[in-house]
């Protein structure tokens, strides 16, 4: 149940995540904050790479722990990097910094739920 749950909500958030990026990157649309687009294009291609983890959790629960194991540690990664680009000049929007965060935090959780899972198994 935890691994059909940990891959559907990876497919949503590489959806909202293509979506969101692809009316801004494509379209022009205006978010109403500052872009900072070198993380807007980190986050358009994570939205596809959302999409594969959510097929590999799905269809293979221990390859699916390790892609979301991946993704936190990206997603940590560049958190880190932003927040200390905001910290310095400012250049991320809080906005994108609370994005950023969610999405660690979401990761995290993901890789959490599917490792338990395969305790259990």
């Amino acid at each position: 149940m935890i691994q059909k749950i940990g891959s559907a909500t990876a497919v949503i958030f590489g959806l909202i995540t293509l979506f969101a990026s692809s009316r801004i990157l494509y379209f022009g649309a205006d978010p109403g904050y500052m872009v900072f687009q070198p993380l807007l294009i980190f986050n358009h291609v994570m939205g596809l790479c959302y999409l594969v983890a959510g097929y590999v959790i799905w269809s293979n629960i221990q390859k699916g722990q390790m892609a979301a194991l991946v993704i936190f540690i990206i997603n940590l990664a560049v958190l880190i990097t932003i927040s200390i680009i905001y910290l310095l000049i400012s250049a991320v929007a809080t906005d994108s910094l609370a994005a950023m965060t969610f999405r660690t935090i979401v990761w995290l959780l993901i890789f959490i739920g599917l490792k338990m899972t395969r305790k259990q198994l």
